[in-house]
């Protein structure tokens, strides 16, 4: 089936809330299931792989002396362009183009580049809408739960990450500037804790779309 109305997200206020905003909302939930088993084994953090993630960006310069250290939109860290909102109530922007979402998603607040993780347990992970707008990404949860607001001129890297053993989209991690780390994951309509791999990569696959499309140098 795999896109569906977005009144049959999981959080009624989140309904109500993109249904008032009057701009082209896709919503992208893909029943693909996934051999990796249920999502909380795959929430659970990974040191090996997100000092991997956090490599990325650093191992693409190695060698390449035209490479800044830091991405140039990364060069000031009080510019308020780049600043990244972790809040209860969330919202999803209603003036900020065409929303994609998925849902239900799960998301891991941020992981430092160093390896150490500050993430919430699975146990504490509560579901929520993962949208991509033309210029940011949001994480909104149910009422009275923390969210994200992720500016996408901010991100300089998105990892898709896949399993070891079936070689499934299994979790999607966000480089943003000053080492900062975001990891979602994605579970299915009907068993919101079996991970949706197809979900997974269709939501990667959108945030580069919109980071390519917002950084395309307007024609005179």
């Amino acid at each position: 089936m795999g896109r569906t109305p977005i009144d049959h997200l999981d959080t009624r206020r989140r309904a109500a809330s993109l249904a008032r905003l009057g701009t082209p909302i896709v919503v992208c939930v893909g029943l693909t299931a996934c051999a990796a088993g249920l999502l909380p084994a795959v929430l659970v953090p990974q040191m090996a792989a997100t000092v991997g993630v956090a490599a990325l960006s650093a191992a693409s310069c190695t060698g390449n002396t035209s490479c800044d250290t830091e991405p140039a939109q990364c060069s000031s860290p009080t510019d308020t362009k780049l600043q990244v909102t972790e809040a209860r109530d969330i919202d999803i922007p209603a003036n900020e183009g065409k929303i994609t979402a998925f849902a239900p998603a799960y998301w891991q607040p941020q992981f430092v580049s160093s390896g150490t993780s500050l993430a919430t347990s699975a146990a504490d992970t509560a579901p929520g809408t993962f949208a991509i707008t033309d210029k940011s990404i949001v994480f909104a949860a149910s009422p009275g739960t923390e969210g994200v607001h992720l500016p996408l001129v901010g991100i300089v890297n998105v990892e898709l990450q896949q399993s070891a053993a079936t070689g499934a989209p299994r979790q999607v991690t966000i480089e943003s500037c000053f080492g900062r780390l975001d990891r979602f994951t994605f579970g299915q309509t009907q068993q919101p804790r079996q991970l949706d791999s197809k979900a997974t990569a269709e939501a990667a696959a959108e945030v580069k779309a919109r980071m390519a499309r917002g950084r395309v140098p307007p024609r005179n």
